[in-house]
């Protein structure tokens, strides 16, 4: 599991890279469009790296927690665009 967290770490890096990314430089219908698109693309990338990769230990687990952590990031950023 220790490998997974490197991912996991890894997603969320991405992740809020992308987030912060849009949300300095978007207005906001298009903010929220690609905060979706965001979270979309996380759990398509770890299917893709499962399928690739053809591991099948976790993989659930390893979604739901790029996921979670994804939808936490992008609903903070999604509180910070609010405020401002």
């Amino acid at each position: 599991m220790q490998r997974q967290w490197i991912q996991i770490a890894f997603f969320w890096v991405l992740a809020s890279a992308a987030g912060f990314w849009a949300l300095v430089s978007l207005s906001d219908e298009k903010l929220y469009l690609s905060f979706s698109a965001i979270a979309a693309s996380a759990i398509a990338l770890v299917s893709l790296e499962h399928l690739i990769t053809s591991r099948t230990t976790n993989t659930v687990r390893q979604q739901v927690y790029v996921v979670a952590g994804v939808l936490l990031i992008l609903g903070i950023y999604t509180l910070i665009s609010l405020a401002s």
